[in-house]
């Protein structure tokens, strides 16, 4: 049985209904600066330039790219490139039950669309460390095909008590195109956002100077082939406080770039190469003491490593420093990685092992990461893994496995985050399937800073199929996720599921408020059992 209860949408179908609905996404017909946004602006979709489109033609990049895809697709006029696989075949009295579930569970809800077979996903999350209010990122499809005249493909989602509730906000501007990454400044109290610009066909910034409330364009400070970005505030008080730093990968030079912002992401430094060739997924982070750091993916054939760059002048110049991990096994599902001809899970589902890092109070480092742990095709194909360094990354401790489960059933998409002595992480997992598809959301917490874990706790409370948007890229269902520990050591996790009847991926959040220490130890998990977790 297919879980999309209507015919399945092909991506020429769905835009030949947007264009029906929305009179015209508008097309320009050369580079155009990005005009100030308007309520209900349409999108401008810029005609990309003929380098750009050449970019859709090299099979081994097009098969790295993430909202790059989508927005290239359009600027092209490529939109055959989307959505060319459906959706595996799944049990009906699974699908029933998920259904039925869902109507007592206790998640909440980020976005409030109602329009069916639209998909929210890639979230990002931030708090505004004076009021407490939590400002969420996501990509929004509806955004883009349901609005008339175009919305943009990011939407955004602020709540005012720890996540418990959200007000959607509707689009964060008419000409972003997906892949949000969301910081807080404390220098100006100011929410800013990175996303990809439908007209320049490089990143925009957007700014809200009124608590998540609504965002305007900023500025467009690259232009041209980028993607996979992410962006970060320095808060720390060190002499860079109130920096800005963005990295992404330039599929235009083929390299890994970064640029940072000293004056509230008015104007940006020219770009640095972090590293010359493919580096992917790059994560910004700050340490306590103002150093920037940035982790990024390596592939080479089927293996893979994390590299870490660092930074102690406020992002002028980067120094390596040790991998956290160097040619482990490329994640991957045979069958649904030819099916996808990109590296997939089952599902199917496209998937980048990127990695995350963080930092407590005492400067020691976090990262988590996910691979193969026993070999290309067989046994588990997909395990999330941790180390920590208290030498800056000049060395790293032995590895983790995060996850407990005794199976070989995948988890993927770790997420971590840090504040004082307390870590997060954050991953979706299939331990509750037989059939290694259905996927949930756990987590597992640290209050000793690394040294010692919890168990894992199923914090999704419905098991959620995988169901593909046929007018997105083939096989995306997103591509990363954030979570965050706020100011007052609420630890949220932000993730997208399809658990809804009729629906594709919706964007979901659970708070766990803090822990009940009761004769529970730091570093003692023999009485963890004892520490009651509560939400």
């Amino acid at each position: 049985m297919n879980l999309n209860r209507h015919p399945r949408r092909t991506a020429s179908a769905v835009i030949a209904s947007a264009v029906a609905l929305t009179s015209g996404l508008a097309f320009s017909p050369g580079a155009s600066q990005a005009q100030p946004l308007q309520p209900n602006a349409r999108t401008i979709i810029t005609r990309a330039t003929p380098q750009e489109c050449a970019l859709l033609d090299d099979a081994d990049k097009r098969a790295q790219m993430d909202g790059l895809l989508f927005s290239l697709a359009w600027r092209c006029d490529r939109q055959e490139l989307l959505g060319e696989v459906e959706s595996e075949l799944f049990d009906a009295d699974k699908t029933a039950e998920a259904v039925k579930a869902n109507k007592a569970a206790g998640d909440a809800q980020v976005n409030d669309d109602v329009a069916t077979e639209t998909t929210q996903s890639e979230t990002s999350i931030a708090e505004n460390l004076s009021t407490g209010t939590l400002c969420a990122g996501f990509n929004d499809s509806c955004e883009f095909f349901c609005n008339d005249g175009g919305g943009g493909f990011t939407g955004f989602s602020r709540s005012t008590d720890s996540g418990v509730t959200w007000d959607d906000r509707g689009a964060v501007g008419s000409n972003s195109i997906g892949d949000p990454s969301v910081v807080f400044r404390q220098a100006d109290g100011n929410f800013y956002m990175s996303a990809l610009d439908s007209t320049a066909g490089g990143l925009g910034i957007y700014r809200s100077t009124d608590d998540c409330m609504t965002f305007s364009l900023l500025t467009v400070p690259t232009s041209g082939g980028d993607d996979k970005e992410l962006m970060t505030a320095d808060n720390t008080g060190s002499p860079n406080d109130g920096n800005l730093y963005l990295t992404w990968t330039d599929f235009g030079t083929g390299n890994l770039a970064f640029t940072r912002s000293t004056d509230g992401g008015n104007t940006w430094t020219p770009q640095i190469t972090l590293q010359a060739g493919f580096g992917l997924s790059p994560q910004p982070m700050v340490a306590p003491d103002g150093d920037v750091y940035v982790t990024w993916l390596i592939q080479s054939g089927t293996t893979m490593s994390i590299r870490i760059a660092r930074s102690s002048d406020g992002g002028a110049s980067f120094s390596q420093v040790a991998d956290a991990v160097t040619n482990v096994t490329l994640p991957r599902d045979a069958a649904a990685t030819g099916t996808c001809g990109r590296t997939a899970l089952n599902g199917p589902l496209r998937y980048l092992p990127g990695p995350q890092m963080a930092a407590t109070a005492d400067g020691t480092l976090h990262i988590v990461y996910s691979y193969d742990p026993d070999g290309l095709d067989t046994g588990d194909v997909i395990d999330v893994f941790y180390r920590r360094s208290t030498d800056d990354g000049t060395t790293w401790s032995p590895e983790v496995r995060l996850n407990d489960d005794a199976t070989t059933n995948d988890q993927y998409f770790p997420t971590i985050a840090a504040r004082g002595n307390l870590v997060h992480v954050s991953f979706y997992d299939r331990r509750l399937d037989i059939d290694n598809l259905l996927q949930d959301t756990f987590r597992v917490v640290s209050t000793d800073g690394g040294l010692t874990w919890g168990p894992n706790e199923r914090i999704s409370d419905v098991s959620s199929p995988i169901q593909l948007d046929g007018a997105l890229a083939t096989c995306y269902h997103g591509d990363y996720d954030q979570s965050l520990i706020t100011t007052n050591n609420a630890m949220i996790a932000i993730w997208s599921d399809d658990r809804q009847d009729n629906e594709l991926a919706d964007v979901f959040t659970d708070t766990l408020q803090g822990l009940f220490l009761d004769g529970f130890e730091s570093g003692d998990t023999t009485t963890w059992s004892n520490a009651t977790l509560f939400e």
